[in-house]
């Protein structure tokens, strides 16, 4: 059993522990000031009063831990109260007893040293001393600034509560406390005499109302009179202003015409001599282009003619090729045919003999004879003495040293033999092969 108590002895100190700083914690609303007393006060919201020597903590709109036993707290409400008063039978500087009721509204300060303040003088009371205390003040400062007034100037309620204020707002703030609206309700005195102050006070307001319609409205038959004097003078300076401005309209419209004349002119002067400069230089170029057109043609016909003699070189050329290709090609044949001639008849000579040889040259006087008469008619130009018995002599001696010279060469009478087939005889009696043969 008693190992059951211990445990259960041990848990109760641990809650009443944690609870301790929970319970500690205290927070006051937005509204509302936490005011810390006692010891081991430390922090930035600490407020000493250096007459008296103690200190408390106030803590505005937030929380703060309260040390148990050490500290206590106490909650303090930043509302606005109001305060009536009513004072009796002040006696006025004008023999006069007089009525009046006040209102003020007041509030802790709301610096920390005046919540300090506040809170020394007015924790512990209650709401009935607190409002009977604000009450004495404000009572005792309306009745003190009343009897010290003409009944006149305490009818004017402004300066009346003016001076309240200034009289009682020390003691307040003294208190903590701050005045934060203050009127003046009523004045009034048993013996009628505010009332006939009241219509006195109406009669003059209504006299001085009138006076000041009246002065009004000569002021503002003097304004308007004024006002028409000023407007006539006004319109004239507007004439003279206008008809000035019309001068110099005039005359800075003249001067721009005269301007665009002379700008015109010279726009028209040099839009002239920009034209002729343009013809000059068109001209030139026209100039310059015939030139370059005759020259073309000039060039165009010496290229023409170049290329017309070179034509003709070339046809020249060609007809001078041409013949020689044609000389060449014909001196050519005439190798080809004696050279076949040649051979023809060396191969006669080897096969057959003189009969072959024979046969050869035979065939062959005719090709030599047109030979002979192809290169006499190819000469261009031939000089002969003795006309045309000349040239036939001339060929016939050429026929003639031909056959000589075959005769010569080969030991064959060429004459002899066609002499003899001219009479009949036969000179050769077998054929001659030929060299497909």
């Amino acid at each position: 059993m008693s190992g059951f108590i211990f445990p259960a002895i041990i848990v109760v100190i641990v809650l009443i522990v944690l609870s301790i700083p929970i319970s500690a914690y205290k927070k006051v609303a937005p509204n509302e000031v936490l005011i810390v007393t006692g010891g081991w006060l430390s922090g930035p919201y600490v407020q000493e009063n250096e007459e008296t020597h103690t200190k408390v903590k106030v803590i505005k709109g937030g929380g703060a831990f309260v040390i148990p036993i050490v500290q206590q707290s106490e909650i303090q409400s930043l509302d606005t109260f109001n305060v009536d008063v009513v004072v009796k039978n002040v006696m006025t500087k004008g023999m006069v007893k007089v009525n009046a009721s006040a209102n003020a509204v007041l509030r802790v300060g709301s610096t920390p040293k005046m919540i300090a303040i506040a809170s020394e003088k007015m924790l512990g009371l209650s709401e009935e001393e607190r409002d009977n205390q604000m009450q004495q003040v404000v009572y005792g400062g309306v009745r003190e600034v009343l009897s010290g007034l003409t009944p006149s100037q305490a009818n004017d309620r402004s300066q009346f509560r003016q001076e309240v204020v200034s009289g009682i707002e020390e003691t307040f703030a003294n208190l903590g406390l701050e005045i934060t609206a203050f009127q003046i309700k009523d004045i009034w005195d048993d013996e009628g005499y505010f009332d006939s102050l009241s219509a006195e006070e109406v009669a003059n307001k209504k006299s001085k109302a009138r006076q000041a319609q009246a002065i009004a409205d000569k002021e503002a038959t003097l304004v308007e009179a004024q006002n028409n004097q000023e407007a006539q003078k006004a319109q004239l300076a507007a004439d003279k202003q206008i008809a000035e401005n019309q001068r110099d309209t005039d005359v800075a419209k003249a001067q721009f015409d005269a301007q665009v004349k002379r700008e015109r002119a010279i726009s028209e002067n040099a839009y002239k001599i920009a034209n002729a400069e343009q013809d000059q230089i068109i001209n030139e170029k026209l100039i310059l282009v015939k030139e370059n057109e005759l020259k073309a043609t000039v060039l165009a016909q010496q290229k023409a003619d170049a290329e017309a003699i070179g034509i003709k070189a070339q046809a020249e050329a060609n007809k001078t090729k041409t013949l020689a290709d044609a000389n060449a090609e014909q001196i050519r044949k005439e190798g080809q045919a004696q050279a076949d001639a040649q051979r023809a008849l060396a191969k006669a000579l080897e096969n057959n003999g003189q009969f072959a040889l024979q046969k050869a040259i035979i065939d062959n006087l005719p090709a030599i004879a047109a030979s002979f008469a192809d290169s006499v008619a190819n000469i261009d130009n031939l000089t002969v003495f003795d006309g045309t018995e000349g040239v036939g002599r001339q060929s016939v001696a050429g026929l003639a040293q031909t056959l000589e010279f075959t005769k010569q060469a080969t030991g064959i009478d060429v004459a002899e033999l066609m002499q003899n087939k001219s009479e009949g005889k036969v000179t050769l009696n077998q054929p001659v092969p030929t060299e497909e043969q």
